[in-house]
This record gives C-alpha cells, structure tokens and sequence, in this order.
C-alpha cells in the first residue's frame, strides 16, 4: 500500500563524545530538543557508558505523497547553507514493483568561506568527522538498485563520501498482501462472477445427479419389495 517508516539517526562516538564532555556539551542535544518539536515525529536516544550516543528520530507514513511530504520536511529541517544532506523521497507502487528514489549529498557550497574554510579543507573535515549512510528495508526482494551493499535480499545500503553527491535508487517486488488480494478483486469483478456463476452451475449439477441417484435407489428398492410380494402369491 505504499506505507512505511523514514529515520534518520546521528551518532557521536567516542572521540566526540569525549571532546564534548570536556567543553561541557552535549553534541546531539540540540538535535533531540529540534526532533522533540516536531509534530508526528518519535525521538529516541540510546547513551552506551564509555561508548558512542545516538538519537533517532522516526515517522510512520502512510502513503506514496506522505513520504515525499516528510522526506521534504526532513531534508529541510537538515539543510544549512553550508550543506544539504538529504534530498526528498520518492516512491512509485504499481501492480508488480515497489520503487524508492530520492538523493544523498555531501557536497559543501562556497557558504563555507563564511567559517574560515576553503572548499577543500571543508571537505577534508567531512571526510574525518562524517560517515553518511543511507539504508532502504524494502517490502519484497531487490529486484535493481545503484546501492553500494546488500546485506539481505530486501536491504540496500548506501554510502556517502565527502564531496559526493549520489542518487540513490532501488527497485523491489511487491508482495502480496492480504489488502492487494482484496484490492485486485475489486477490481476483477467480471472474473469473480464468472467463477461464482461456474462454482453455482458445478453445485446445481451436482444437486441434481444426487436426486437422481436417490430416485433410482428407491426404485431399486420398490422393484425388490414387488418382486418378493409376486414370488408370496405364487406359493
């Protein structure tokens, strides 16, 4: 039906975790207090002692439009001028496949002058500090994708180098739900008759061999009392 889940997870490991703690912060705060404020989101956070955090932020959507509407809100919500991260989603269902596109990015724009730094060395920075991965679960196996891994036949993974910008692309089967029978159904009612009108037909005739295979056993029976009744008068 189109309905899924988008997360986004940001972690901090060690080396940060501990640079934060020395200046007395909290490196994905700001971002759990943001995630907190957004309306249909849930915000989990997972504190491993002595290793690295996380925060999730999830949403459930329902259909093909609503993914592309938070996937929107998303790459906005990450979008600074310095980078944009995160381009939306967009997934196509028909009867046989289930699509997903959309677009990952860790290009810096000349934004970064504003920081003191040279697009290179913005660069060098991302590719020292940032690991940017993207992963799709899909409803059924893959079937085309430009991913990077597969680490089952429904999973791909994309991963995303500093001063790339990569689209990402991934095609699966749709399998068969309990709503999609119901749904092709619908919409075969004229074969659905006909089987109806067959399976009818099939029982009438059935009905009607059994009355006449009941008839001839009483018959059968009203011959023998007759004849034993005839053999009685001759003695």
């Amino acid at each position: 039906d189109g309905g899924g889940t988008l997360a986004l997870t940001l972690s901090a490991d060690e080396e940060l975790r501990a640079a934060a703690t020395a200046a007395d912060a909290d490196p994905l705060g700001a971002l759990e207090q943001a995630g907190g404020q957004l309306a249909g989101w849930e915000v989990t956070r997972s504190d491993r002692p002595g290793g690295d955090i996380a925060v999730r932020l999830s949403t459930r959507f329902r259909d093909a439009d609503e993914l592309e509407r938070v996937s929107r809100d998303l790459a906005e919500g990450l979008a600074a001028p310095e980078l944009s991260p995160l381009g939306p989603m967009r997934l196509t269902v028909d009867d046989e496949t289930v699509g997903l596109d959309g677009t990952a990015d860790l290009r810096v724009s000349a934004a970064v002058a504003e920081l003191g730094l040279t697009p290179a060395r913005a660069r060098a920075r991302l590719a020292d500090a940032v690991r940017l991965g993207v992963t799709a679960r899909m409803p059924g196996a893959v079937l085309q994708t430009n991913a990077d891994q597969r680490p089952d036949d429904r999973t791909v993974v994309w991963n995303i180098a500093a001063g790339q910008r990569r689209p990402l692309h991934v095609v699966a089967e749709r399998p068969w739900t309990f709503a999609r029978v119901m749904a092709y159904l619908t919409r075969s009612r004229g074969l659905v008759v006909v089987l109806a009108a067959v399976l009818l037909v099939v029982g009438v005739l059935a009905a009607r061999a059994a009355a006449r295979r009941a008839r001839g056993g009483d018959y059968e029976a009203f011959a023998r009392s007759a004849m034993r009744r005839s053999r009685s008068l001759r003695t």
